[in-house]
């Protein structure tokens, strides 16, 4: 995916690259959509399970940026195919775990209806802020976006939940 447009790979591209028999890649996986969910998953979801407080979700936030600079070709073919709900969803999955065991470190006793509607807002407009920057040619340094991200949200999580206490 780094020279190839995600749409245009093909399994038997990718078991002659690997020199393994087509069979084996359908024992593992069952299309190029699962693999694309395997590698994300492997790659950078595991390591985010580490930054679900909030004292560090920022340095979490920091690791995936690093990782969507890093593998920046790969996730503007993910997104610029036809898999692009592939990408938004892997995103939101990542934001609304982070946001979800922010609300959970913050406020143990909060409802579970509330801290995942909270995860599900602020990880929707934090999957939607990583999509703009990522395809906005990352203008914004790194360090300003996650400035920005905080300043968004830094308090509303216990107003939120303040204020929605039965």
């Amino acid at each position: 995916m780094q020279t190839v447009p995600v749409d245009k790979i093909t399994i038997n591209q990718l078991t002659s690259a690997g020199n393994v028999a087509r069979n084996t890649f359908y024992y593992h996986f069952d299309d190029i959509n699962q693999l694309l969910e395997y590698i994300y998953a492997d790659e950078i979801v595991t390591q985010l399970e580490a930054y679900k407080k909030q004292q560090n979700w920022l340095d979490g936030l920091k690791l995936l940026l690093d990782y969507i600079d890093d593998n920046r070709k790969f996730c503007l073919n993910t997104f610029r195919s036809v898999n692009r709900g592939l990408l938004e969803h892997f995103l939101y999955s990542v934001a609304f775990d982070m946001v979800t065991g922010v609300v959970m470190d913050l406020h143990p006793e909060c409802d579970d209806k509330l801290r995942d509607e909270i995860g599900n807002f602020y990880g929707l407009a934090l999957s939607s802020q990583l999509i703009q920057w990522l395809t906005s040619n990352m203008n914004e340094s790194k360090d300003e976006f996650c400035e920005r991200m905080n300043r968004m949200l830094c308090g509303s999580i216990d107003n939120v939940v303040e204020h929605n206490q039965e």
